[in-house]
């Protein structure tokens, strides 16, 4: 599914839930009360491309 400008999408990803914000560089996993930024290597133009991201991301913390 291409992610459409001013959206958002909140993704979850080995347990991890994920905010992402279309068109920006950076991401947020929810937290609590204090949600992590990461930032992207490059801007995902399919939900496709943001799970690949996230996973990745995801990965790196376990």
């Amino acid at each position: 599914m291409e992610l459409l400008p001013n959206c958002y999408t909140d993704l979850c990803v080995n347990g991890k839930w994920f905010h992402y914000d279309h068109g920006e560089n950076s991401v947020f996993m929810l937290n609590g009360s204090a949600p992590v930024t990461f930032e992207l290597n490059s801007l995902p133009k399919t939900e496709g491309e943001l799970e690949m991201h996230l996973e990745a991301i995801s990965n790196e913390l376990i």
